[in-house]
């Protein structure tokens, strides 16, 4: 049972010229137990192979009450904290080689804060990083980086070099105005390192409806490689790189199919069985995630 008809009118919601179409029928149901968005449907495009889940949301705001969703919550300790601290730190400095003048930059849609954090801390001195997100106050991982929420950081008229948003456009169903509310807030020639998951990720279809990538309701729309790369070109937005990732999709996908939250216990078993992961998604070249680095065209006088 469908929960509405997918007509040829109903578009991608990436597509310019409506090209775009979706199937008739989801390629999987998820019964989400959340509240606001108890059961949904995810559909993909016949052409480009992006998602959307169904039914849409005029506003996701509500799923993040509190910072109650596994977004933002950070109950790692021990060794799983030092090395994904350490592995964030790589990060940072890999992101910040794409803007080795960036004086200002910011981490749109920050979460729990760590990225923000390995950031400020790669930074030197005399630059600064702020944290981005829906809420007033900071999370406590914030670090040595300065928090602005988006009501503040629209108010301000200072402009950023460079702005990271890391599994952030899938959470809005209408994933443009995210975009342009990040370009809104670069500097002409300023750079954006953009990460989502991946519609066609080879693990899909090993757990199904229990793959971490689908993260139902939050996910509302599922990037495949073509509708990533024309989203950030039809925003006039330069790809400079685009990046196959091996993410935690294994881990986080057998927590999915147990029922229980993820731990040090899931942790290490995806740790185990990494290589065997890498090796498959590069012989399929079905990512994890998909991440493009992309410029800001910058303005020509009239």
């Amino acid at each position: 049972m469908f929960l509405s008809p997918i007509s040829t009118a109903d578009f991608c919601p990436v597509s310019v010229n409506g090209s775009c179409q979706l199937h008739d029928r989801p390629v999987v149901e998820i019964e989400t137990g959340n509240a606001h968005a108890p059961h949904v449907e995810i559909y993909t495009c016949i052409h480009c192979g992006h998602g959307v889940t169904r039914p849409a949301m005029d506003d996701v705001a509500p799923l993040y009450d509190n910072r109650a969703s596994e977004d933002f919550l950070a109950r790692d300790a021990g060794w799983v904290e030092r090395l994904k601290s350490f592995v964030t730190r790589r990060l940072a400095r890999k992101l910040l080689s794409h803007a080795p003048k960036a004086r200002k930059v910011g981490d749109f849609g920050t979460g729990n804060g760590a990225l923000a954090s390995a950031i400020a801390e790669a930074l030197p001195v005399g630059t600064e990083c702020f944290g981005l997100d829906f809420f007033d106050k900071p999370p406590a991982a914030i670090g040595n980086a300065r928090y602005q929420s988006f009501a503040k950081a629209r108010r301000d008229s200072a402009k950023f070099d460079m702005i990271t948003c890391f599994h952030v456009l899938e959470h809005d169903d209408q994933p443009r105005r995210i975009l342009d509310r990040i370009s809104s807030m670069l500097k002409p020639g300023g750079v954006v390192a953009l990460e989502v998951p991946n519609v066609d990720c080879v693990w899909n279809s090993w757990f199904g409806a229990a793959c971490s990538n689908w993260y139902a309701p939050f996910h509302r729309v599922h990037f495949s490689r073509n509708s990533l790369k024309s989203l950030v070109e039809t925003a006039d937005f330069e790809v400079i790189e685009h990046r196959d990732i091996c993410g935690p999709t294994i881990a986080l996908s057998l927590a999915n199919l147990t029922g229980i939250k993820p731990n040090a216990a899931f942790f290490a078993i995806g740790l185990m069985f990494r290589p065997i992961q890498w090796i498959a998604e590069k012989l399929t070249a079905r990512p994890s995630a998909l991440r493009i680095i992309a410029r800001k065209e910058r303005e020509t006088l009239s």
